[in-house]
């Protein structure tokens, strides 16, 4: 696997309102979720199994390592299910329906990836591959897809232009949140790209919802977050 190729356009990415869907897999996946740590839009990993049986084990770590960082862990099986070969190429339904497009950088003719870009194209996602070369065995199942239509690309920008994403850092905003006030960053890092409600905020800084709600209509002020329906806030 190129992980080198899938670290250089994850880079790409830092600095941008993107979120990172994998299955944490070894090899690729892991390079796309450690890579996307840095990310504004973060990450989100589907996993195979349950909660209580984390696989591969040598990702145990990684999985602590996205939780911590405000990513998403998604399973649509109970916590104690053990990992097994049927259910893995079944969650890639999942990963490739939560995203706008999915990036093929290696594939070998049959292969978990192929199984991810055949329920996209299911689902009218965008498919997107790296040009392989046609020696490589890792390559064969990426220049199928692209004979069969995938979008040939060779920069993360082509991506961005094709789903009309602003391929500019939006670099003003993100120095906003990197500066956020002292006094007010405690509820800052509470509040994620996921709702949270109001109610648990004061919980959680034992502070009393007046002030609270003082601090959340500051950092909307500053556009940095937004008030939803049913006294929930997120992130802009």
């Amino acid at each position: 696997m190129d992980i080198l190729k899938q670290r250089r356009f994850q880079k790409s990415y830092l600095g941008r309102e993107i979120c990172i869907i994998s299955g944490m897999a070894l090899g690729i996946d892991t390079a796309a979720h450690i890579g996307a740590k840095g990310n504004p839009g973060n990450t989100i990993a589907v996993l195979g199994s349950g909660f209580n049986n984390i696989y591969p084990k040598e990702n145990i770590g990684l999985f602590k390592e996205i939780l911590k960082n405000n990513g998403t862990i998604i399973s649509e099986y109970p916590p104690d299910t053990m990992p097994e070969s049927k259910n893995f190429p079944k969650r890639n339904r999942i990963i490739s329906g939560m995203a706008e497009g999915v990036l093929v950088v290696e594939a070998m003719h049959r292969s978990g990836t192929t199984i991810t870009a055949k329920y996209a194209r299911k689902q009218n996602r965008e498919i997107f591959c790296i040009p392989s070369n046609i020696g490589i065995k890792t390559g064969v199942g990426t220049n199928k897809l692209i004979q069969q239509g995938a979008k040939l690309i060779t920069s993360a920008n082509d991506i961005l232009a094709e789903l009309k994403m602003d391929i500019y850092k939006k670099q003003e905003v993100y120095e906003k949140r990197k500066n956020v006030k002292k006094e007010y960053r405690e509820v800052y890092n509470l509040i994620t790209n996921m709702p949270i409600n109001i109610n648990e905020i004061c919980q959680k800084t034992k502070l009393d919802i007046g002030k609270i709600n003082e601090i959340i209509l500051m950092l909307e002020i500053e556009n940095l977050v937004k008030q939803l329906p049913g006294n929930e806030v997120i992130r802009t």
